[in-house]
């Protein structure tokens, strides 16, 4: 441990380097909504945002038809019992970004500015804040969390940036996301942590007199930090005990293994389940996912007997679906795969209550890919879905069409040429926007973003 009896003014204490010296109470956010006594509120607004790689079988996900009487596709067929609770956007793609396998990068972000691998697959180079990190630096101090990034690749396969543009790390160890989660303590560090706390304020309360006013305004923020960690840590040892018992871990799947075949549903569940629970709990309230990697490689990329969902991808050369029956067959599989799961998950969140109300309805879920036709890497018309977040103003159950962008018409050798984007159009960081202001929190030029889409509340 630091030495922390040395003088103040000698070591430079700062609110930076308190929370590094004593990094252990970081994960111990102050469960606000757990302080005994605290009176009965709206539930809060939540957001989701789940990040899909290497595109979709195109000539399927968007419906033909736009508004309520839409019908779907057997892809998007096992999203019918969440149907109402959810929108297919179309039309909608980034301004400047020209596609490619740094989608994941880009997705939150609407930036493609200094975006490129730095080490095939595990970095990027500085990008710029990513929308889940936005609204987090806005209303991450009233919870446990910020935010909760999560990610079956885990380290730098995230799409969450901060705001100077680097990589949140992403976790994906269901068994020490749940601990963290739960509160779990096997060692007993619990007390030790916050008698470190109390030690460090006592001796920076000492020596508060014998320093200058500019170091004096330096040890006050210090000691605003430490206030807000002790309570944080007295929170948390009440969250413990009215999390135990509360949690039936027979439903979870805590070992499944991202990169084990057989495993891929019930990691991919629980890594949902264990965002509800978080939910719940009122942990955090800014969730970010990015479910695997794209290119190849990275887990829950072998559903269809072995076949590699980015080289099928390729060899659809985005012709239409006669011409490349098997290759679009493994593409279905992956689509209805992960529509499956995205209807698992809303429903879980439907079917927990919440101050007489569902989760979902104060949830918004972003189910999105930053890759259109795989083959050759396109990121316009985006397939995206936008789901829950009635009680944020949005209205579910519908085919949104952006920019007038027409539907599909496979009667081509191949896919139609890219739209580019007239001035006023409409834009992912449109979106990404609209929902961040719908969490409350501003977000005028983020991104590409001209406007707010007011259609969405319409």
């Amino acid at each position: 441990m630091p030495n922390m009896t040395a003088p103040v003014h000698s070591t430079g204490i700062s609110r930076r380097t308190f929370l590094r010296a004593a990094g252990v109470c970081l994960a111990l956010p102050w469960l606000e909504s757990g302080e005994p006594g605290a009176a009965a509120t709206a539930p809060p607004k939540r957001a989701v945002f789940v990040f899909l790689p290497n595109g979709v079988n195109m000539w399927k996900f968007h419906p033909e038809t736009a508004g309520k009487d839409f019908a779907l596709s057997d892809t998007l067929q096992p999203l019918a019992p969440v149907r109402d609770r959810l929108s297919i956007l179309s039309g909608l793609q980034h301004r400047k970004i020209k596609g490619g396998h740094e989608e994941w990068a880009y997705l939150l972000t609407c930036n493609a500015t200094g975006v490129g691998v730095a080490s095939k697959h595990t970095a990027v180079r500085p990008n710029t804040i990513s929308i889940d990190q936005h609204i987090a630096n806005a209303i991450g101090e009233k919870t446990r969390w910020p935010s909760l990034v999560l990610g079956a690749d885990g380290g730098r396969m995230t799409s969450s940036f901060d705001a100077t543009g680097q990589p949140v790390l992403a976790d994906f160890d269901l068994k020490a996301i749940f601990d963290d989660l739960t509160g779990a303590d096997p060692n007993g560090r619990m007390a030790h942590r916050g008698s470190i706390l109390d030690l460090v304020a006592d001796q920076a309360k000492a020596k508060r007199a014998e320093l200058g006013g500019s170091d004096q305004r330096k040890l006050d923020e210090y000691l605003d930090s430490v206030r807000s960690i002790e309570k944080r840590v007295q929170a948390d040892q009440s969250f413990k005990q009215r999390a135990h018992g509360a949690i039936d871990q027979t439903r979870l799947h805590l070992q499944a293994d991202p990169f084990k075949d057989a495993d891929h549903t019930a990691y991919v569940d629980t890594l949902f389940e264990l965002v509800v629970l978080a939910f719940q709990f009122d942990c955090t309230r800014v969730v970010s996912i990015t479910t695997t990697r794209s290119e190849g490689g990275g887990p829950l990329k072998a559903l269809d007997g072995g076949k590699d969902w980015h080289g099928q991808g390729h060899a659809t050369n985005d012709e239409i679906a006669e011409k490349k029956p098997k290759e679009y067959a493994v593409l279905d599989t992956y689509d209805r795969f992960w529509h499956s799961r995205l209807t698992t998950f809303l429903q879980r969140l439907a079917g927990t209550s919440e101050g007489g109300q569902d989760l979902l309805r104060n949830t918004a879920v972003f189910f999105g890919r930053g890759m259109s036709w795989p083959a050759m890497h396109r990121s316009d018309n985006l397939p995206l879905i936008l789901a829950g977040g009635e009680g944020l103003g949005f209205v579910q159950g519908r085919h949104l069409v952006f920019n007038n962008h027409p539907p599909l018409a496979p009667v081509n050798a191949a896919a139609p040429p890219p739209i580019k984007l007239a001035p006023d159009a409409s834009s992912v960081s449109d979106l990404l926007r609209t929902i961040s202001e719908r969490m409350d929190v501003p977000a005028a030029g983020f991104g590409e973003s001209r406007r707010t889409l007011d259609e969405l509340a319409a």
